[in-house]
C-alpha cells in the first residue's frame, strides 16, 4: 500500500506575510509510540481539523509527512503493515549482519509508502529536523521544500539512531542524526511556516515538552510561539521500538480519545480557525 502517486514536484515556500487561520501541528519524535500521532492525528481529520503547516522529528517525521501530502487515511493501515515486526534478530550475526532492523523497518516503509515524493510536493507545508554534527557540535537542521531531499530521505534521517538503526542518511554531506536528538517536538519549526499557533502532539502522559532520543529531558517551551499540547488521556502502552498488535492498537485509541479530550478543552483557543467540528454522528460541535 502507498500513500498515492507523487504529485508533481512544485515548491511549496509560504509567505511569511501571509497566515493561515489554521493551526499547524508538530508531532514530537517517540518511536512507536508515534502511534498515538496516527489515532490523534485521524481524529481530528475526521472531525474537520485542516493545518496550515506541519512539522515532525524522528518518527514523528513520518507521521508528517503523510499529513502534508493529505494522506492522514492511510496511516493506520500503513502502520499496521509492519506490526510483528522484530526490531532486533540475533541470528543476523551468524550471517555477519547488524541485529537491529529499524533501519529496514522504518526505511522500507518511508520509500514504499512515499517513493519519489519530494518536500516540496506536499499539499501543506512540511518541515522536517534532523540533527547534525558540525565543527561545534550537535545542531538542529530544518529541511522545507526549499532542500532538493525526496521525503522519504528526509524521514530516513530524522529518524537515524546509532545501534537500533544501521543506515545513516547524510545531509548536506554531514553525519545526520535523529531529529528529536536536542528537542522531540518541533513547534518552532511548524510556526515558522506561517501557522498563527501550533498543537504540539506529544506521547508523554505530562504533556511535556521533551530532548533526547534515548534520555528524555524536559524542556522550556519555545518563546514567542503560539501553541498548545495534545497529550494522552491514558498511558500509551506501546514502547519505543515495539510493534505489537495489541499495544498499536489501543494507543491508536487513546489518540483518538485524547484528540477529542484536547479539542473541548481548547475551543475558545482553537476558533481563529474557519472550520467546523463535527461528532462521530455528523453534528456540529463547534463552528466558527
Amino acid at each position: 500500500m502507498k500513500f498515492g502517486p507523487a504529485f508533481e514536484h512544485r515548491p511549496r515556500i509560504p509567505d511569511p506575510g501571509s497566515r493561515s487561520p489554521n493551526p499547524g501541528i508538530a508531532f514530537e519524535g517517540c518511536g512507536c509510540r508515534a502511534a498515538f500521532h496516527v489515532g490523534a492525528v485521524e481524529w481530528l481529520v475526521a472531525h474537520g481539523v485542516d493545518f496550515s503547516a506541519v512539522a515532525g522529528a524522528s518518527s514523528g517525521a513520518l507521521i508528517a509527512g503523510a499529513v502534508a501530502l493529505r494522506r492522514t487515511s492511510e496511516l493506520r493501515p500503513a502502520w499496521m503493515d509492519v506490526i510483528g515486526a522484530r526490531v532486533c534478530d540475533p541470528r543476523r550475526l551468524l550471517r555477519g549482519r547488524w541485529p537491529f532492523r529499524m533501519s529496514e523497518i522504518v526505511g522500507g516503509a518511508a520509500e514504499t509508502y512515499f517513493g519519489d515524493t519530494r518536500l516540496g510536493d506536499t499539499a501543506i507545508p512540511l518541515a522536517i529536523v534532523v540533527t547534525q554534527l558540525r565543527a561545534r557540535g550537535f545542531e538542529r537542521r530544518t529541511l522545507t521544500a526549499r532542500d532538493e531531499v525526496r521525503l522519504s530521505a528526509a524521514v530516513r534521517a530524522s529518524c537515524f539512531i546509532p545501534g537500533p538503526y544501521s543506515r545513516m542518511v547524510p545531509i548536506d554531506r554531514c553525519l545526520t542524526f535523529d531529529g528529536a536528538w536536542l528537542l522531540r517536538v518541533p513547534v518552532a519549526e511548524a510556526a515558522s511556516l506561517g501557522a498563527p499557533r501550533v498543537i504540539a502532539c506529544v506521547s508523554d502522559e505530562g504533556g511535556r515538552l521533551l530532548r533526547g532520543a534515548l534520555r528524555a529531558v524536559e524542556v522550556e517551551a519555545p518563546p514567542g510561539v503560539d501553541y498548545r499540547v495534545l497529550s494522552p488521556v491514558a498511558r500509551v502502552p506501546v514502547r519505543t521500538f515495539d510493534f505489537d498488535r495489541d499495544a498499536t492498537l489501543e494507543s491508536f485509541d487513546i489518540g483518538a480519545r485524547s484528540a477529542e479530550a484536547f479539542v473541548a478543552a481548547n475551543r475558545d483557543w482553537l476558533t481563529g480557525a474557519r472550520y467546523d467540528f463535527r461528532n462521530k454522528k455528523g453534528g456540529e460541535v463547534l463552528r466558527h
